[in-house]
């Protein structure tokens, strides 16, 4: 049955509608859908009539030809709840006596565009003018704790423990995000690729004035850059959810639990990891002999622990990279030394030092030892 606007029975049949309207609940009430299905067939509301010539405006957007109804009320959906709320990414600093670097690393965070972000910043008891940095800009930190701890991961570790954000991000007080847009470009570029737990970026390693990019390898390769390097944890931001998978960073391990961290969640199948093309942050190296001698050793422990690398085929690729890393290297130091002692050297002088260069200095110490012990008494 349909009824004309204009007929005689137009009055009845809108009084029944608005009387069938009125049985349902006032949330039901709300719903113009809701209240259409309840009434009897053929009430319903004619389209408002817009005269000829007239574009319909902005409050009257038409549906287009053969979309479907529920289309529109999506549509109409969408507009009334708006966008949904961007993650909120948890950036941790730890620090400890770091009031030459600190304010850098606070401010870097503080500029970022990208509106969503809580910074925690975890001191151990800093003693050098940490706290009065942290003190002026406590306004613009969501958590500060200072208080002794165990070391650097487990500073770490209480960080997450008191992350709300969606993602974690890791920034020492001697970093610096790479720009103020940073974390927005690199937020924008997982929400086109969403089907990742990790996402790590490119840093920008500066060593004195000179500074140099380094992009990481795809995560196809992410094992093989384990074997003489790591991922950077600076560019990386993990879901919080991966922790409860990996655990906390393992204590242990002093100096490169993170590390150890990395190995664990390259292993697990059920951690997805994705490149993205953002320059994170910038890293400074001190390249201090002593750290290198105190660190690598315990990044071979972990590495001969490691599940990942327990198979014969692992064994002979780590072999035949560490065979290559080694030539390189004793190549390099020959040219260094060539260049730098060899304008004022005989030719039988630079061929001895040549083959220096090659030996190793155990070997040629106990060759001098021989000489100066076979050589007669003057």
């Amino acid at each position: 049955m349909s009824v004309s606007l204009h007929s005689p029975e137009a009055g009845r049949h809108q009084a029944i509608c608005a009387q069938a309207g009125d049985r349902l609940p006032a949330w039901a009430r709300r719903s113009r859908r809701a209240v259409r299905d309840a009434r009897p067939q053929g009430c319903r509301r004619a389209p408002p009539q817009i005269p000829l010539g007239m574009a319909a405006g902005p409050f009257m957007r038409r549906r287009p030809p053969g979309a479907p109804q529920a289309e529109r009320t999506n549509m109409e959906a969408q507009d009334r709840v708006g966008a949904p709320d961007p993650p909120l990414v948890s950036v941790i600093t730890v620090c400890r006596n770091a009031a030459r670097t600190l304010e850098t690393c606070l401010e870097s965070v503080a500029a970022q565009s990208y509106a969503a972000i809580e910074h925690i910043v975890i001191d151990g008891a800093s003693t050098d003018g940490t706290k009065a940095i942290l003190e002026r800009h406590r306004a613009r930190l969501a958590t500060v704790v200072s208080e002794p701890d165990a070391g650097l991961y487990d500073a770490m570790n209480k960080g997450v423990a008191l992350a709300r954000g969606t993602f974690v991000l890791f920034l020492n007080a001697d970093d610096s995000f790479a720009a103020s847009d940073t974390v927005a470009r690199a937020m924008a570029e997982i929400a086109r690729a969403p089907d990742a737990e990790v996402y790590y970026g490119s840093i920008l390693v500066t060593r004195e004035q000179a500074v140099q990019r380094h992009d990481p390898p795809p995560p196809e390769q992410a094992a093989a850059e384990m074997v003489l390097g790591c991922l950077p944890h600076q560019a990386t931001f993990a879901r919080r959810t991966v922790f409860e998978r990996t655990g906390p960073f393992d204590l242990r391990w002093r100096r490169h639990a993170d590390y150890d961290w990395w190995m664990k969640v390259i292993a697990d199948p059920g951690i997805r990891l994705r490149r993205i093309r953002t320059v994170v942050a910038r890293f400074a190296v001190g390249g201090a002999s002593s750290d290198l001698a105190k660190g690598q050793p315990e990044v071979f422990a972990i590495q001969n622990a490691a599940a990942l690398y327990r198979s014969p085929e692992w064994d002979r690729r780590r072999l035949e990279m560490f065979q290559r890393a080694y030539l390189g290297a004793r190549i390099e130091a020959e040219r260094l030394r060539e260049a730098a002692g060899g304008s004022g050297m005989t030719t039988r002088e630079r061929l001895r030092a040549r083959i220096r260069g090659w030996l190793p200095d155990r070997l040629v110490h106990a060759i001098r030892a021989v000489r100066q012990a076979l050589r007669p008494p003057r």
